[in-house]
């Protein structure tokens, strides 16, 4: 459960971060901040003259809490998710002692931001730029208002997290691992290992028996959330796709025509030739080799023995007369295949030049080049003819128009989507619209408006929707009847994941107790498996290097359990010596870069807990609900 909670966290805390990186903007729109009345609140956290007060910290876990619950789908209220829920809680706490640490050194050593800076960043960040790539400030509100952040967090948390990279990523970047610990970590890397192994399969227990009325009913009761049916909605959609508007786009032929005359350079290529050059110092060791030229010697031979040039330094390449140099172009373009030139000074160096192969200009033709031409101006006139389209069906919802008049204006019909959830999910549904549904602002929308009443217009990646609630279908428990199925197939599920447990721990005991493993393996019915000798490097069956670090950490013969997906795997360390194969190049570099980025996290912490001494910390864990 506590690696489930790290993955999550880990998670929850990017997305957030992500969200907080465009938060810092907010100030400059005006949005009024959270946490007015925090100051009525006692402190919990202070570091020097920055405090934490109790209504920020159960804010900001309460919002932890609620990332927590929506990505794992856990109930942190349950009594079996406490020790969750501290570690949580204790997750929280030593972030906001951080924040308050990097606040209090930034303004020690004047670490500040200007406004501006922080404007130029969130503007520059993708999530928020509209159809047309630019920054959208009503897209920008919209994605904090869905986030539940303020303005002045978000504003506060670019800053911070510009001075912690000032002040603890950057003095740290460049750190350089020293030779003699590679070595004695190479070392170390480098013993191998082999391994016995094996993988119990919940798939393959057999049961016995069937589940009977008293564990079905005690499933449908224990379980009883797992068996809700969400609110579902009927609804009748107008859409608009992003093909159906370009379709309709006409582009005159006049702005085509402009267009190709303007760009002709790109439809017209002169004249190329493939050209080879011969450069000397002086005027009389070219003199030398153009006589030797006209006795027929081979080009690249005379250059290599004369100029002492390579094949690839006497092949200038294609080129076009403005691409060269204007003392040697004329004469160029003036030769014949095959032909070369007179020696000609270009500055101090002395050069001739050989045609081997003459290319003539060409010219696409308007009539072939307008279509092109045509894509490419319809292309860059699309968005604007989606907004035309957006706020025209815009101007017929805030005239009253029913649903079947805009769907009669702009030439579409009404699609019906039933069933639909708050998972993207519906029913009955076309195709066509997967993406849209599934889209949160779609989402969203239907579950804001009331039946009977017709949405505002929906941007979509590929179109335009207005939705009309038809019908509201409540949520409500799912009669035992309905789900016997679905609990018959979880009860097996745990009876065949309890049973290769316990397999897997008979197994252990076994051989705890002094049993041979391969014979253990062998008496419960399982092949008895064998690794590759490997280092702590390497892995294999699936395993993680969090297991082959635990396993190189046992003793050989000592038995370890861990799980791969969902099947239980017994594995037990057999041989160990030292390797006659030296590490390969990329492994070293995985072990210094390994090395280097452990002793990067350990400096940043050390620079975070050097900068911590200087202050007066004072921690409340009561007042926060945790235990000191």
């Amino acid at each position: 459960m506590i690696s489930k909670f790290a993955r999550a966290q880990k998670s929850w805390i990017a997305k957030l971060i992500l969200t907080l990186t465009a938060l810092s903007f907010m100030s400059l729109f005006g949005i009024t901040g959270y946490l007015s009345s925090a100051s009525e609140n006692r402190t919990v956290i202070k570091v020097d003259g920055f405090e934490t007060s109790q209504a920020e910290f159960s804010y900001e876990f309460q919002k932890e809490l609620n990332a927590a619950k929506n990505i794992m789908n856990i109930d942190f209220n349950d009594e079996e998710n406490d020790g969750l829920r501290s570690e949580l809680m204790n997750v929280v706490a030593k972030r906001m002692v951080q924040n308050a640490i990097i606040d209090r050194t930034a303004q020690k050593y004047h670490v500040l931001f200007s406004r501006n800076l922080i404007g130029q960043v969130i503007r520059s960040d993708a999530s928020f730029h509209d159809l047309t790539g630019k920054f959208n400030p009503d897209l920008f509100r919209r994605v904090l208002s869905e986030n539940s952040i303020s303005e002045s967090e978000y504003v506060k948390s670019v800053e911070r997290g510009l001075a912690e990279q000032i002040l603890t990523i950057w003095p740290v970047q460049h750190i350089v691992v020293p030779e003699v610990m590679i070595d004695a970590e190479l070392q170390i890397d480098n013993k191998r290992r082999t391994f016995k192994y094996a993988i119990i399969d919940p798939e393959e227990m057999q049961i016995d028996r069937d589940i009977s009325n008293e564990e079905t009913e005690q499933y449908y009761e224990d379980f009883a959330p797992t068996f809700v049916a969400p609110e579902t909605r009927d609804l009748s959609i107008v859409y608009v796709s992003v093909d159906d508007i370009s379709s309709k786009m006409v582009i005159p032929s006049e702005d085509i025509k402009a267009y190709y005359d303007e760009h002709i350079t790109n439809y017209e290529q002169p004249e190329k030739r493939e050209v080879l050059q011969m450069m000397f110092d002086t005027e009389s060791a070219a003199n030398a080799d153009y006589i030797r030229l006209g006795n027929g010697e081979d080009f690249y031979q005379v250059a290599e023995e004369d100029a002492h040039q390579s094949k690839s330094e006497t092949e200038l390449g294609v080129v076009s007369e403005d691409e060269l140099v204007f003392e040697i172009a004329e004469d160029v373009f003036a030769l014949s295949e095959g032909e070369y030139t007179k020696p000609v000074q270009v500055g101090d160096i002395w050069q001739i030049m050989k045609v081997v192969k003459v290319t003539a200009p060409t010219k696409t033709d308007y009539a072939v080049a307008s279509e092109e031409i045509r894509t490419e101006l319809l292309n860059e006139r699309l968005y604007d003819e989606i907004y035309d389209v957006l706020s025209k069906m815009e101007d017929e919802i805030g005239a009253g128009k029913s649903l079947e008049d805009i769907a009669t204006d702009f030439n579409t019909n009404i699609v019906s989507v039933k069933g639909f959830s708050d998972d993207g999910k519906a029913s009955e549904a076309p195709s066509y619209l997967s993406d849209l549904l599934k889209s949160s602002e779609f989402i969203d929308t239907v579950f804001s408006y009331a039946v009977g009443e017709t949405s505002q217009t929906i941007e979509g990646d590929e179109g335009l929707a207005i939705v009309r609630i038809d019908d509201v279908h409540e949520m409500r428990t799912k009669d035992i009847d309905e789900v016997r199925a679905q609990i018959k197939q979880m009860w097996q599920e745990n009876e065949k994941t309890v049973m290769a447990r316990e397999k897997a721990n008979d197994i252990i005991s076994d051989v705890e107790n002094g049993d041979d493993f391969s014979d253990t393996v062998r008496r419960y019915g399982l092949p008895v498996l064998k690794s590759q000798p490997v280092t702590r490097n390497e892995t294999f069956s699936g395993l993680t290097y969090a297991d082959m670090k635990e396993l190189f950490a046992q003793q050989v013969n000592t038995p370890y359990q861990t799980i791969i997906g969902q099947k239980y795997v017994v594995v037990l360390p057999d041989e160990e010596y030292e390797n006659s194969v030296p590490l390969g190049d990329d492994e070293k570099k995985l072990v210094k870069n390994k090395m280097q980025q452990s002793y990067m996290a350990d400096l940043q912490k050390a620079l975070l807990d050097s900068y911590a001494k200087d202050y007066n910390i004072k921690i409340k864990y009561d007042l926060m609900g945790i235990a000191e």
